[in-house]
């Protein structure tokens, strides 16, 4: 029996490649593990920026002073999934805050990652079913939820800098902001 094990172990060994054949095949094929990835994610990227630009959420220009609000540097996450729980975006979220809609965007690069995380919104105010505050962990939270044009139900958690300013905007002139719901 033990000469049976020992021959297994020495075809075994001999099917494998030495230390020196793998060292010699890495060193032949180092520009190829950096390159083929890299190459990989700008492929990926790109795609997404196609598909992006195709879907075509749009943000027009809107002057500065035409803002009741408006945030740079906002965090938050979607509560549409479980992945777009765990992702979110961390003070890289624009909120703003205009006559008639509530607008939550990424910066470019960061928007191509948008539709992953549900995290590009263009809000009618008059959409807006409810705004609160909510404690998450060591901080205060709004909690944005809204419908959309199919009927369908969305919350936003959203963590920014100036909470009350944004809770006033989105209070004065439509949607939520007149119902007694609102926080203010």
């Amino acid at each position: 029996m033990t000469g049976i094990s020992n021959y297994s172990r020495i075809v075994f060994a001999a099917a494998l490649p030495s230390h020196q054949q793998i060292e010699a095949f890495l060193q032949r094929n180092f520009v190829w593990f950096f390159l083929l990835p890299f190459a990989w994610m700008l492929i990926t990227f790109g795609w997404r920026y196609y598909r992006y630009k195709r879907r075509g959420d749009v943000f027009p220009e809107v002057a500065p002073g035409q803002f009741r609000f408006h945030e740079r540097r906002a965090s938050g996450h979607s509560k549409k999934t479980l992945f777009s729980r765990l992702g979110g975006a961390r003070n890289c979220l624009h909120v703003s805050v205009t006559d008639t809609e509530v607008w939550i965007r990424m910066p470019f690069p960061l928007n191509v990652l948008a539709e992953n995380f549900d995290l590009e919104h263009r809000i009618s105010r008059d959409a807006i079913t409810n705004v609160e505050v909510v404690p998450i962990r060591t901080q205060q939270s709004v909690l944005l939820e809204y419908r959309d044009k199919q009927g369908r139900g969305h919350r936003l958690s959203l963590t920014l800098r100036d909470r009350e300013a944004f809770l006033e905007a989105v209070k004065r002139g439509g949607g939520m902001g007149n119902s007694p719901d609102c926080p203010a």
